[in-house]
């Protein structure tokens, strides 16, 4: 074997593959730095809007002031509304580690005044199912009192065993922070 073929079929594709390697990631990470923000901010903004559609007492989310001093697992965050009324939202890993996501309003007596789930991140038309309004239905009503429990009352998605599982443990953070807060 000569020195110019060894250059040819060894070294030569190892520096390509290496070059083009370390190019396609210095790109990878040149766009998330510039999207990463704007996907941050879009978030939040889609949160604030949740926030404001769970508490009926608020018409802009400007109203609300962040609330950080709780330890309940599970939470991501919470806001108190002017009149003392309390928005949570919680996060918990349904199927294949994809997050439920819930925001619960709640009155000053920890009664329930509104619930906005995305589990967008579930299998469609079976886990999304926990975030379709006929099923949240059944949590009219709900108070902070206790946590809710499949099959006391609150029924599953037939199929969707992990989506509901987290659905339920988030309402019950929710209700948690809820209390602690309260």
């Amino acid at each position: 074997m000569t020195k110019s073929s060894n250059w040819e079929s060894t070294i030569k594709p190892i520096l390509v593959l290496t070059l083009s390697s370390l190019v396609a990631s210095l790109m990878l990470a040149l766009v998330n730095s510039v999207t990463a923000p704007v996907i941050e901010a879009n978030q939040r903004a889609a949160t604030l809007v949740a926030y404001v559609e769970v508490l009926p007492t608020v018409s802009d989310a400007a109203e609300l002031e962040e609330v950080t001093d709780y330890t309940t697992a599970g939470v991501t965050g919470a806001v108190r509304a002017p009149d003392g009324s309390i928005a949570v939202q919680a996060s918990e890993s349904g199927y294949n580690g994809g997050m439920v996501n819930v925001i619960i309003g709640f009155d000053t007596t920890g009664t329930m005044t509104g619930i906005h789930v995305d589990a967008s991140s579930q299998t469609s038309g079976i886990g999304t199912n926990v975030a379709l309004p006929d099923y949240l239905a059944q949590f009219d009503g709900l108070t902070a009192e206790a946590n809710i429990t499949k099959g006391q009352g609150y029924d599953a998605v037939t199929g969707a065993t992990y989506s509901t599982d987290a659905l339920f443990a988030a309402i019950n953070d929710c209700i948690n922070c809820y209390n602690e807060l309260a």
